[in-house]
């Protein structure tokens, strides 16, 4: 994908977006001494007379000497001169004197003890999420630089594809243009446009060159394949873009397809909707977190309830399935055109051409939903 650019956000508006740039504290945190607990703020060793209360939230400049005390609350700026708040459970009153045995632990949080000016909060890649935002918050952050989000334009090829209605023969109904929107915004993307084309290669280059204008990334669902009418290959051959990926060894998902025209990746989805997904975590996902600047990681591991036979082909199997108490266990109804599986599963597991035994653990991709806040 092309160069992504930033933009500056009010951080009440950042969340699931992904920083352009480090976040670096403007103040210490806190950014003065203050009462871990509700209790009585002393100076020096007991007893020790009251002398007033710390209102949380005053400024006002205060001094203890020796032998002194003064009510504080939680947050209060600790007074100069001040060695220890005592909790009031563990202290006693008696005619405006407090008496209390002072441990070690002084219950004064020192200024600077969550972070210091200039302490890197947050790196460049990261996601916001609800607990970044308040750490932020609480260090005086109110706007952050995020990652625009790409914007996508999404063709559904197909002469039998209809979009309302119970499908009648020879017809099929759209299930990926009203998801893959869905699929694409959690994953970081904004979609632009869904259109529809019909299994005419002339109409397929003018909606291409029409995409390839307007969005940061094309995605085509159907044509990717070697039937007589899938003319997605040989359209882009005939525009001259540049085919990166054609095909790839794993089951389902297989005639997938990566290329780029005129600078702008163009990704091949099979019309089939569970293959379709597959190349969707395969292909789109990869790209944007290259396009987010995020660092590649390893995928997350998962133990397999039941062993899985070696296959006949040289490819991988990525299974549908849910994480349950014994393992990793494939669900029902996950044939390639099939989506009724990945709608109550928690992603793909990825099965090498060997097999895999029971209890033996391998990668796991999860549905994106299930990841960081992407989130995105």
């Amino acid at each position: 994908m092309g160069s992504s650019s930033s933009e500056v956000v009010p951080l009440v508006d950042a969340l699931g977006r992904t920083l352009a740039s480090d976040a670096a504290a403007p103040t210490d945190l806190p950014g003065f001494p203050t009462a871990a607990m509700d209790g009585w703020v002393v100076c020096g060793s007991g007893p020790w007379t009251v002398v007033g209360t710390i209102d949380t939230g005053s400024s006002s400049v205060v001094h203890l000497d020796a032998g002194e005390a003064m009510r504080i609350g939680t947050g209060g700026a600790v007074p100069a001169g001040a060695t220890a708040v005592i909790p009031f459970e563990e202290a006693t009153v008696t005619d405006s004197r407090v008496n209390a045995d002072v441990t070690d632990r002084t219950h004064i949080r020192v200024q600077g003890e969550e972070c210091v000016v200039g302490d890197v909060l947050a790196h460049r890649g990261d996601v916001v999420n609800p607990a970044l935002m308040g750490s932020l918050s609480a260090a005086g952050i109110d706007d952050v630089a995020v990652v625009q989000r790409p914007l996508i334009s999404v063709l559904i090829l197909g002469d039998e594809v209809i979009h309302s209605g119970v499908p009648t023969t020879g017809q099929v109904r759209d299930a990926l243009g009203v998801q893959l929107p869905g699929w694409i915004h959690i994953l970081g993307g904004d979609v632009v446009s869904v259109r529809t084309c019909t299994d005419d290669p002339q109409e397929l280059a003018d909606a291409l060159r029409s995409s390839s204008g307007e969005a940061d990334m094309t995605v085509v669902t159907g044509g990717t394949a070697r039937g007589h009418r899938d003319f997605l290959r040989s359209t882009l051959e005939d525009l001259d873009a540049t085919m990166i990926v054609d095909g790839v060894a794993v089951r389902p998902g297989h005639p997938m397809m990566f290329a780029t025209l005129d600078g702008t990746p163009v990704v091949g989805l099979p019309g089939n909707p569970l293959s379709a997904l597959v190349a969707t975590v395969t292909l789109i996902q990869p790209s944007f977190e290259a396009w987010f600047g995020r660092a590649q990681r390893d995928l997350p591991k998962v133990a397999m309830a039941e062993g899985v036979a070696p296959s006949s082909r040289p490819l991988t199997r990525l299974m549908v399935g849910r994480r349950e108490l014994g393992g990793f266990r494939q669900v029902e109804r996950v044939s390639s055109a099939m989506l009724r599986g990945i709608a109550h599963a928690d992603g793909w597991a990825v099965v090498p051409q060997q097999g895999v035994d029971a209890d033996e653990a391998v990668p796991w991709i999860p549905v994106p939903w299930m990841r960081r806040t992407d989130d995105r």
